[in-house]
């Protein structure tokens, strides 16, 4: 039922200008499905208008400030934000931990047990495991012809590349290849290579020859769903299945003759 996400956002955003956000973005109701149509998107923009012009809640600094409730929930927030701060510091910061594979996990993590939550109906999504409607409603989808998206790419990049000073991008490739090698202000290089007319690709390919390219941990999360779920005779008929299926494929993997 996904008109309900309009509803959902309009709460969503309330909730973000009451807390002082100093940017807001509305998803549309469809981008569940794919990108927004220009319906949907005009929904969503219209939900920051109308909080913004009707509503009369941007007209106060911190509405909330001095509610027992939202300043208990903001001090949850910081200690449960701040142990996984000083998680990270105690990894050697944020880089290590990216290659360490943790944050992926984390999300991964909490993914599966919110979905846990949801399949178990611990937790309700109205439309999905609560309130269910007999007949889903026909949503129309904006559909996007890739390879013409791609064409349309292809065909901007060799007119930049045909009109810009060639020997200046190589310039500018060349000087943040040098700067990544050393201790240049990577920043810098970049914005010059971009004034150059060079690509993201080109600057990040340039860098690419330095650092490498990372390569995302494979670690999965396990448990996690089990855990949140708790015990079920359909998730352990569930689980049964999946060995008897992992069996069978071993057996069949030993018997081919490589």
């Amino acid at each position: 039922d996904p008109y309900n996400n309009v509803v959902r956002t309009a709460v969503e955003a309330m909730a973000a200008v009451f807390g002082g956000t100093q940017s807001l973005h509305t998803n549309a109701f469809d981008e569940a499905l794919g990108l927004p149509t220009v319906h949907s998107a005009r929904i969503a923009r219209n939900t920051q208008i109308i909080i913004q012009e009707e509503s009369g809640i941007t007209k106060v600094a911190d509405p909330w400030g001095g509610s027992f409730l939202m300043e208990t929930l903001t001090d949850e927030v910081y200690e449960a934000a701040k142990k996984v701060i000083d998680e990270v510091e105690e990894m050697g910061g944020m880089a290590k931990a990216v290659a360490s594979g943790m944050p992926k996990l984390r999300v991964e993590e909490c993914a599966a047990r919110r979905q846990a939550r949801i399949d178990s109906n611990h937790e309700v999504i109205v439309g999905v495991n609560k309130y269910k409607l007999e007949t889903e409603d026909s949503v129309e989808v904006l559909t996007i012809d890739n390879s013409q998206v791609r064409q349309q790419q292809v065909d901007r990049l060799t007119q930049i590349r045909g009109s810009r000073n060639a020997k200046q991008a190589a310039d500018a490739l060349a000087s943040l290849e040098a700067a990544a090698r050393g201790d240049g202000n990577l920043m810098e290089a970049s914005i010059i290579a971009a004034r150059a007319r060079c690509s993201v690709g080109e600057i990040s390919d340039a860098m690419e020859k330095v650092f490498g390219r990372h390569l995302a941990s494979d670690r999965m999360v396990s448990g996690a769903y089990r855990n949140e779920f708790g015990e079920n005779e359909e998730l352990e008929q569930c689980v049964a299945a999946a060995e008897v299926s992992e069996s069978h494929i071993l057996d069949v993997l030993h018997k081919i003759d490589y």
